[in-house]
């Protein structure tokens, strides 16, 4: 496991993602199932609660960090012109990443928790996770130091920002929380974490990742390289201030939240910036997503992340959270950035890289198109679903309906959710599939090529 080889730790870091994902989205679907049928699994372990915030924690740090960390092994080396400093680092990183990611989520299936949106380990995995992070930060950073290519590209920028953002945001975010008084204090600093774990990490790197993928699946030049720098610069500036958006018309001072909902606004300084990159890139190449998968996903979770950032601010205001805060429609919006755009720009990374590591193309394509259909009509079903649920629900409270009668309204979305949830589920399955036929038939190949070469030797 420890193996020096090379790209070893980029596919190792791949496999572990994608292992995760299934794990990590059964709770999902757990969690969508238990809206319908409440006593589904009803025991201390599997309450609605527990796997709910399991399914949170593992999407993020578990499927996603792991599959981002896999394509930094990978695009980072490739951008500085150079090996990864230490592959044996980056396999020993990985197995302890996942031993402590073990540990978080029987932490929460036997209630060990922060309750913190996005930081629900409690502070022993907490302190393990941090150190993890850090051996992998260490790693990649002297691979940059060794690097023979003197220009940072711009997603060198972003995957070393990240990698900064990252640990800061979990120690502010989790470590001071036990020290301050509960309530409105403890809020704030929750949802720091919470939304810079969102934008100075998932956001970055995926940014980062669309920025290496669109030039080397349509074969053209980045549009602009100055436009993503100052999206760059935007994102480092203005993002960390949005937390308190979070906790409009809740009991925080009138001038905090204002502070959270200016900053919000200004972020699609760097949301512009990169969709005009992205469609300067892509004119005159849009023809290539019929036939590259890896191409389509991009294009489809950049296309999302627009969504994801339009819907933001829009929701930052007073007048809008009033409707939508607390219903089915936030949960809707919290899937956009994690699955909708950044899952699916790990998807086409994975697509793109995994070939080039094993030395073969994927197994099945026709498994990548079932995986890019039922994951983007999957996500679609489910989001509309909860977002038509949160606006009908939202309007409903406002009028006086009935509690109770607005969660009985609430069973054809949830049942909606369910389904489309279901299918993106399915789909992963199709990813795993294709991932474990491409890496065997690969080890066979090479195996077959060394005894002829023995052979003929």
């Amino acid at each position: 496991m420890f193996t020096d080889e090379k790209w070893s730790s980029s596919k190792n870091w791949f496999i572990a993602a994608v292992f995760w994902i299934i794990i990590g989205m059964s709770m999902g679907l757990l969690t969508a199932t238990k809206q319908i049928w409440p006593e589904l699994l009803n025991n201390r372990w599997t309450t609605y609660g527990h796997v709910r915030s399991a399914h949170v924690m593992l999407v993020i740090y578990a499927w996603l960090s792991m599959a981002y960390v896999g394509s930094m092994f990978y695009m980072i080396p490739k951008l500085s012109k150079t090996r990864v400093y230490s592959e044996k680092l980056g396999n020993f990183a990985l197995v302890f990443y996942n031993i402590v990611i073990l540990e978080g989520f029987f932490a929460l299936l036997f209630s060990q928790t922060e309750v913190i949106e996005y930081g629900e380990f409690p502070l022993w995995v907490d302190v393990q996770l941090l150190v993890a992070i850090g051996l992998v930060a260490y790693n990649l950073f002297k691979t940059v130091g060794r690097r023979q290519e003197k220009m940072l590209y711009v997603s060198l920028w972003y995957f070393l920002g990240s990698l900064l953002w990252l640990p800061l945001t979990w120690i502010v975010g989790n470590f001071p929380a036990q020290w301050i008084p509960s309530g409105v204090q403890q809020g704030l600093m929750g949802w720091f974490l919470g939304h810079n774990a969102i934008g100075l990490w998932m956001t970055t790197v995926g940014v980062g990742q669309i920025y290496y993928l669109l030039p080397k699946l349509t074969g053209r030049p980045l549009y602009s390289h100055q436009l993503s720098m100052i999206g760059f610069w935007a994102i480092a500036t203005f993002y960390v201030w949005n937390g308190p958006h979070h906790l409009m018309n809740g009991p925080i001072p009138g001038w905090i939240s204002k502070a959270g909902v200016i900053p919000s606004i200004v972020l699609l300084i760097p949301v512009w910036d990169v969709l005009a990159n992205f469609w300067g890139t892509m004119k005159g190449s849009w023809s290539q997503t019929r036939s590259s998968v890896p191409l389509r996903f991009t294009v489809a979770g950049t296309i999302f992340y627009l969504f994801a950032c339009l819907q933001g601010p829009l929701q930052a205001l007073p007048s809008v959270s009033s409707v939508i805060k607390f219903t089915h429609w936030t949960v809707g919006h919290a899937h956009m950035g994690p699955f909708g755009a950044f899952s699916f720009t790990s998807f086409a990374a994975l697509y793109y890289i995994l070939p080039k590591i094993v030395g073969r193309e994927m197994f099945s394509k026709r498994a990548m198109e079932a995986h890019f259909w039922f994951s983007t009509v999957g996500f679609l079903v489910f989001a509309f679903s909860l977002w038509i649920a949160g606006v009908v629900q939202g309007f409903a409270w406002i009028e006086g309906v009935p509690f109770l009668q607005t969660v009985l309204m609430m069973e054809p979305y949830v049942q909606g959710r369910a389904i489309g949830g279901t299918m993106m589920y399915v789909a992963q399955f199709f990813l795993a599939w294709n991932m474990y036929k491409t890496i065997k038939l690969a080890k066979l190949e090479k195996k077959q090529q060394a005894q002829q070469q023995a052979a003929t030797a």
